[in-house]
């Protein structure tokens, strides 16, 4: 069996190619079972999403990472998206596509070739820790935390937490048994969001969770610009911002946040093809 693939970055600057989320898609994989899907993961060594079944509206897919199949995340979202546009010879519409655990999720066309998807709703939880503790979580100065430090979940639950430069964002570094311990007190994912504004009404962000005891960061990620999204509703922030992430880990990734005064949240940003081949199996 010939299974063709495509290389996409999500959240990706256009002119650099080894920026946003890497992330495979293999646009004709109904035929697939789950052990030929999870060895193409593990051999991608992606997040690898796999498009089962083409409609005129949109499709259904799976998500499997090189550890498992794994959840309908944004990267993953907007990633099928574009590639289900091309299938459909780009009409740029909204597309609902559908996963093994969600039945619909809206994911809409803006400008040539960025996505943009509508966040669920989320809990909002006030912490009363200490900002000494919550500094010494990020590894900063008491002083460089800046405003409230909440637990959010849209879907995937996690800290965020504001500093007061863009330099405290770059200097931040999480300890790995620390970060277990306090997500434990908290009752929350091992996953923390530290971000400032910059000078010129930007976010400059970065984000660490904790996979098996360790700490990893990531170079761009849509649950936490959602986190953030409806940290800022909550604080009465609203309008449109863009995200600068990834610079830490040599993956610079751009997301478009928008807050509504309704609440809403929308993330998303552009999607790029760098590569494309076929697999024999």
């Amino acid at each position: 069996m010939d299974l063709s693939y495509r290389i996409i970055n999500v959240f990706a600057a256009a002119d650099v190619p080894f920026s946003g989320n890497a992330l495979c898609v293999f646009p004709e994989a109904a035929d697939a079972d789950d052990d030929l899907m999870q060895h193409l993961a593990q051999q991608v060594n992606l997040e690898t999403v796999f498009i089962r079944e083409t409609r005129d509206d949109g499709a259904s897919i799976r998500v499997f990472s090189p550890g498992g199949e794994g959840r309908f995340a944004g990267s993953a979202t907007l990633g099928a998206a574009h590639v289900v546009d091309q299938v459909l010879g780009n009409p740029r519409k909204a597309l609902h596509l559908t996963a093994k655990t969600v039945d619909d999720v809206t994911v809409s066309p803006v400008g040539k070739d960025n996505w943009s998807i509508k966040t669920t709703h989320a809990e909002v939880r006030h912490l009363k820790s200490t900002p000494q503790i919550l500094a010494s979580l990020v590894g900063l100065r008491l002083e460089s935390i800046q405003g409230e430090v909440m637990v959010v979940d849209s879907g995937r639950s996690g800290i965020v937490l504001p500093v007061k430069t863009v330099e405290d964002v770059r200097k931040a570094h999480l300890d790995a048994r620390m970060l277990h311990s306090y997500a434990m007190l908290l009752n929350t994912e091992p996953q923390v969001y530290v971000w400032a504004d910059t000078e010129d009404g930007q976010i400059e962000s970065r984000m660490f969770y904790g996979p098996q005891g360790g700490v990893i960061e990531v170079a761009a990620t849509g649950s936490g610009a959602a986190n953030l999204g409806h940290w800022m509703a909550e604080n009465g922030r609203f309008g449109r911002r863009r995200i600068h992430q990834g610079a830490a880990v040599g993956r610079p990734s751009y997301l478009d946040l928008v807050v509504e005064e309704s609440g809403d949240v929308y993330v998303g940003g552009h999607v790029h093809e760098i590569a494309s081949g076929t697999f024999t199996v």
